[in-house]
């Protein structure tokens, strides 16, 4: 029997360049798979586009890495918008954070990119939503399952355990359903599902 009733698989995609850094880095697609715990199925995905306020053309690097088109973050909404989508999604399935727990490859997602959106954010978002504050990084349970210091990336780990990689690799939805394949796998595997990371609300505060 879990804590949680839900796993809510996130994995963002930001404005990127392999020449130069981006400041800030903003969020272009915000997805997710919700995984019902109980039965084990893949109950819905979440997959919108975001316009970003910043850098609003994306670098050839960035449209090759993701395969996000330029189009794609033209016609899509701000960052704001999809945060509100998407926890209207949350809220139409029932998924709150006392009975939902994000699950994200890496620390990388609600560690840093999401502070830093909200402060990129024009005018900035001073607090985060809870559910965001509290997060499982599946490389920690991939570690305690296979007896492991530390982990791969989402690919070696998939290789490790003998999946597949479908879709395309760092096209944020493709990687939550392959992120969601690997978390089902590593439960069957006696994997706990507990938060490994929590943060405080404000955005200045991490």
């Amino acid at each position: 029997m879990h804590k949680y009733q839900y796993a809510v698989i996130l994995d963002f995609e930001s404005t990127c360049d392999d020449i130069q850094q981006l400041r800030p880095q903003e969020v272009i697609e915000f997805p997710s798979v919700l995984l019902s715990l109980e039965t084990g199925d893949v109950v819905d995905e979440f997959e919108k586009f975001v316009r970003p306020h910043h850098h609003p053309t994306l670098t050839e690097f960035c449209r090759k890495l993701t395969s996000i088109r330029q189009c794609d973050v033209d016609d899509a909404d701000s960052f704001p918008q999809v945060m509100q989508q998407h926890l209207n999604w949350l809220l139409e399935h029932g998924v709150s954070e006392s009975n939902g727990l994000i699950v994200t490859c890496g620390d990388w997602d609600l560690g840093t990119m999401m502070p830093a959106q909200c402060r990129a954010t024009v005018p900035p978002i001073a607090e985060i939503p809870l559910i965001y504050s509290r997060w499982q990084n599946i490389k920690r349970a991939f570690c305690k399952v296979l007896n492991t210091r530390k982990a791969p990336g989402m690919a070696g780990m998939l290789k490790e355990l003998n999946l597949p990689l479908t879709g395309r690799h760092h096209r944020g939805i493709d990687d939550c359903r392959n992120i969601s394949t690997l978390y089902q796998v590593l439960i069957e595997r006696g994997a706990t599902v507990e938060a490994t990371k929590e943060v405080g609300t404000s955005v200045y505060s991490r």
